[in-house]
């Protein structure tokens, strides 16, 4: 009976576990806290500044992907849309100042080996039709999306995402390592204008 107990006990906390990681804020310093950390790049395209933290306030005008903006500050309350939870931030671009949500805001960017000028934004994508949690990759240049994946994973975070450093002189793929925690890398590859998910046993240099 002891074991039993038990084993319903662990059961319900790694239920409990599991709904927090699937709730996860996206969160970013803001300036004041971190004048280091607090410019983002946008990770959507058209995406509405307003004049106060919530979708019912006015759109003051809307922000292209990849729009590099300052975090001055955030709300006091998280929103989940979409499936994913984040607050809102006030951001500055040149003289316009706004407030934007940060499920739009990219959790990693990450500067492509094979063109300067491009750039891969990381974040969530929220839930499947089964609830599992998804994520996307998006390939970016001057303002424009060239490509996007969104695959699952269990929870991912920033730190979890890196681009493989290039290995020869004339480079023709980017390799980006997802290393969810106890689970398999996720290998995403950027070659030929596009973003293909690969098993890790799959991927290789491009020579």
């Amino acid at each position: 009976m002891k074991t039993l107990k038990n084993s319903m006990i662990i059961g319900v906390l790694m239920i409990a576990t599991t709904m927090m990681s699937q709730n996860q804020e996206v969160e970013f310093d803001i300036y004041s806290n971190s004048a280091a950390k607090a410019s983002r790049y946008l990770l959507a395209d058209d995406v509405a500044l307003r004049d106060c933290p919530s979708a019912q306030c006015e759109q003051l005008t809307t922000l292209n992907i990849g729009t590099y903006v300052r975090l001055l500050a955030k709300s006091d309350t998280p929103q989940t849309i979409n499936d994913v939870c984040s607050r809102w931030y006030k951001v500055k671009m040149g003289p316009q100042v706004g407030w934007i949500w940060g499920g739009l805001i990219s959790q990693k960017t990450m500067v492509s080996n094979v063109d300067a000028e491009m750039k891969f934004f990381f974040g969530e994508a929220g839930e499947d039709a089964d609830s599992q949690k998804q994520y996307q990759i998006r390939a970016v240049k001057n303002g424009v999306e060239l490509d996007r994946i969104v695959f699952k994973s269990y929870a991912l975070l920033s730190n979890d995402v890196s681009i493989d450093s290039a290995r020869q002189d004339v480079v023709t793929q980017d390799i980006i390592r997802l290393s969810p925690a106890n689970s398999e890398d996720i290998i995403i590859v950027w070659e030929h204008g596009y973003l293909k998910q690969l098993n890790t046993a799959n991927v290789s240099i491009s020579e």
